[in-house]
């Protein structure tokens, strides 16, 4: 039995890890058919990101050469992400110096890592902190953080007490195969279909791979391009077949000590794959004819470049559709 987030793996993922999904051999990662045409590598967020639903963005960034303004909400996604990435590969490399130690032992490690890895991440980015958050944005953003950091580390130690009760003996390679199943920010060259050769993925060993992401914002439908997009690089690479999906929807509610986690589970089959690839075509149309796609129905002001096309700082369409007092 492997623990995550809580929850036994079973309880987890239901039975979606039981389910035989049928995908065809053409939309493997693997396949020659999913070569782009175009000689261009781009990051997955800039395939799978439909925030501007036009992809004018992506227009402004590769064809206009525009450099994106750094916003809030990006800055708190990534040090929310950079905290979880921390803790995991700090638990397993606790177990492979000290052995199959208690959970409580790990604990108590984790616990007295916690605050100069928070104040570490911050000083990764003080650039960004200084420009973008006030006094008491840093302050919440923290204590978001030890909440990530606490509600993790019980969760780890919980795991790897389970996987000792169960072994009258058990060697630390095995314990973190079977206690922390997963692998943090992998690299994986997604050259082979058509995204970066330097991608950063998380993936659950289950024994088959499940595509991980964290997401610290509100659920999207296009989410599940990125998962896929992540699986298909993966097969590319491995040649091995990746089925399922899973992000986690991290969630703060004040006067709560732990975070809300929500969960959802992708199949990553025909029609996933073929979504994948057609926004990816789409994304490589745009840079490669060079011509302005236009306006996203809908601008918000956290874009990394609203002030490009809205030079004025309001999106004048909002405007003329206010009604006159």
């Amino acid at each position: 039995m492997y623990i995550i987030f809580g929850e036994p793996l079973e309880q987890f993922f239901g039975n979606v890890l039981q389910e035989r999904i049928k995908v065809r051999d053409s939309l493997r990662g693997w396949s020659d058919a999913l070569r782009p045409e175009k000689n261009l590598y781009l990051p997955q967020y800039v395939v799978a990101g439909k925030y501007c639903d036009s992809g004018r963005d992506v227009w402004w960034k590769y064809v206009k050469k525009a450099a994106a303004k750094k916003t809030k909400p990006l800055l708190q996604g990534n040090l929310y992400h950079e905290i979880m990435a921390e803790i995991i590969p700090l638990a397993k490399k606790y177990i492979y110096n000290n052995g199959a130690m208690a959970g409580f032992d790990i604990l108590s490690h984790l616990m007295e890592l916690r605050e100069g890895t928070i104040d570490g991440i911050f000083e990764g980015h003080r650039s960004d902190v200084m420009s973008l958050l006030r006094v008491s944005d840093i302050n919440e953003i923290k204590d978001n953080m030890r909440k990530m950091w606490n509600y993790q580390a019980v969760q780890l130690a919980a795991s790897v007490d389970m996987v000792i009760s169960k072994f009258m003996r058990i060697e630390p390679d095995a314990l973190v195969a079977k206690a922390i199943p997963v692998s943090v920010e992998q690299r994986l060259d997604g050259s082979r279909i058509g995204l970066s050769r330097q991608l950063s993925v998380d993936a659950l060993h289950v024994p088959q791979t499940v595509m991980m992401d964290i997401k610290t914002g509100k659920p999207q439908p296009f989410h599940s391009i990125t998962i896929t997009g992540y699986a298909m690089a993966y097969e590319s690479e491995f040649n091995r077949p990746v089925d399922i999906g899973c992000i986690i929807y991290p969630q703060f509610i004040s006067g709560k000590g732990v975070p809300y986690i929500e969960k959802k589970l992708y199949v990553i089959d025909d029609a996933a794959r073929t979504e994948f690839l057609g926004e990816r075509d789409r994304k490589m149309k745009i840079i490669g004819d060079a011509n302005d796609p236009g306006l996203a129905s809908y601008c918000p002001k956290s874009c990394s470049y609203f002030m490009n096309c809205h030079p004025s700082g309001e999106d004048e369409r909002i405007k003329a559709q206010a009604p006159s007092l």
